[in-house]
Parts: C-alpha cells; sequence; structure tokens
C-alpha cells in the first residue's frame, strides 16, 4: 500500500515560509539541511503528510546530486530551477521489494539508497529512497520513500519535538493533489503501477489512495505550466480560499 508522504515545494528561501504560512493560518518550522544534496528545508506537517519547502544552501553539491537520474533534484533543474511544486513522494514499507517489482514492470529504477538530515538539534533523521522513471515522460513519476521508524514512533516523536503543531485554520489535512496533463493515458498507467483505485469521468481521472486522492486534468487551463503539480487542495479548514505561495497554489475547503 503507497500513501502520500510529502509534496515537495521549491522556493527561494524556506526560512521566510516559516512567517509567509502563519499568516494564513498554517504551523511550519525549520527542518534541516541535507549535507549531502546543498539543500535545507522547513516543513509544514498534516499529520505524517507534509509539505516540505526546500532550497539551495550549497550549489556545487546541488549541481552534483542534480546529475543523479530520476531525482527531485535532476528535475529541478531541468525546469530552469523554477520555483513551485517539483515533486510528490510516496510512503512505503516494502522498499526493497519495491525496487524488484518495478523493474519487472519495466520501469528504470534507481536505489534504494539510504539518506540522512541533521536536525536544528544536531539529531539525525535517516531514512530509504527509491528513484523511478522512464525514458520521454512528460510526467515524473513520484519517488518512493521509506522512514527508519514506524508510522506510530515517527508520529510520537514529531509531535513531542513540536515538529507538528496545531494550525490555526483549522484540524487540516492534505485531501488533494492536483495535475495538469497533457495525456490521461498517465494516471492510468499509475494506477497499475501502483495499484491505486481509479474513477473515470469527462473531465478528469482521479486516483485514489487511503490518505489523499490525485486527480488529473487534461489541459485544465490554457496557459501555464502542464505536466506537473497544479494546486494542492487542503481541507477542514474554517475559511476557504486559495493562497499562492511562490508559484504554488493552495486552495483552503471546509
Amino acid at each position: 500500500m503507497y500513501l502520500l508522504d510529502h509534496i515537495v515545494h521549491f522556493v527561494e528561501k524556506p526560512e521566510h515560509l516559516i512567517d509567509q504560512t502563519k499568516e494564513i493560518g498554517l504551523y511550519t518550522v525549520n527542518g534541516g539541511k541535507h549535507e549531502m544534496w546543498g539543500t535545507y528545508n522547513t516543513l509544514c506537517y498534516f499529520g505524517l503528510t507534509y509539505i516540505e519547502f526546500i532550497g539551495i544552501f550549497n550549489n556545487e553539491l546541488f549541481e552534483r546530486a542534480a546529475k543523479e537520474p530520476y531525482t527531485l533534484h535532476e528535475t529541478y533543474k531541468k525546469s530552469n530551477r523554477s520555483n513551485g511544486f517539483t515533486r510528490m513522494a510516496l510512503r512505503t514499507n516494502s522498499i526493497e521489494e519495491d525496487a524488484l517489482r518495478l523493474r519487472q514492470v519495466g520501469l528504470v529504477v534507481c536505489g534504494p539508497e539510504t539518506f540522512s538530515r541533521t536536525r536544528p538539534d544536531g539529531s539525525v533523521l535517516t531514512w530509504k529512497l527509491l528513484h523511478i522513471g522512464e525514458e520521454n515522460t512528460i510526467v515524473e513519476w513520484p519517488f518512493l520513500i521509506q522512514w527508519e521508524e514506524t508510522d506510530e514512533a515517527r508520529l510520537d516523536d514529531l509531535v513531542k519535538r513540536g515538529t507538528i503543531g496545531n494550525h490555526p485554520l483549522g484540524d487540516l489535512r492534505i485531501s488533494e493533489v492536483v495535475y495538469q496533463v497533457e495525456d490521461l493515458q498517465i494516471p492510468q498507467k499509475w494506477a497499475d503501477v501502483f495499484g491505486f483505485a481509479i474513477e473515470k469521468n469527462d473531465s478528469c481521472i482521479t486516483l485514489r489512495t487511503s490518505n489523499c486522492n490525485f486527480t488529473f486534468y487534461e489541459n485544465l487551463q490554457e496557459e501555464g505550466e502542464r505536466n506537473n503539480i497544479d494546486q494542492v487542495v487542503i481541507s477542514g479548514a474554517i475559511e476557504e480560499k486559495m493562497v499562492q505561495l511562490e508559484c504554488g497554489l493552495y486552495k483552503f475547503t471546509k
């Protein structure tokens, strides 16, 4: 079973998002540095699912990381470092088996590899990543993540650390990730590979997981970026509104 783990949103200065999101009723905290990639982040959690506001602190390290195929760093570089939504990660508990199965269905598989990040308090967080892709794809595949601890242990630890806190805007959760694509065969392929339930209508295709829906519209708007995440829908808000944060569109619903 695959769950939405997090959405990667590249920004100029992740630390600025702490105050910017506070103004709209969100709770965001410092994350830490990825010393091996030259990036750092701030984090906005909704349970165990979160938005990662990520930026670059060392250009040389980032450029080295961007040479690795199918990584979010490569994706960001290929977009000419356009800030906004870049990729999303799916959480798994069987990443080694996933690697074997995804190779068998014909995808290019890189990993899994173990990585870590140093928190502001000096403690180290560890996880495994699996990057997948295929040549000439027009929509980047999600990458897979497996955390060192169980979900229950992670949730307890994140709450105790203050990484997860209450959002003044309401009891929020990420309920939908909306894509705008040129080809609606893409979500069908994702459904086949990941085993997502699929619903179709005249205007879109929705993939359903137990913690979030992924909805794909064909040419949702005449202008703007296509073949990527168009907006993130967050439900449970006491006030409905649309908010633009550094080229990322967030829709808050009740």
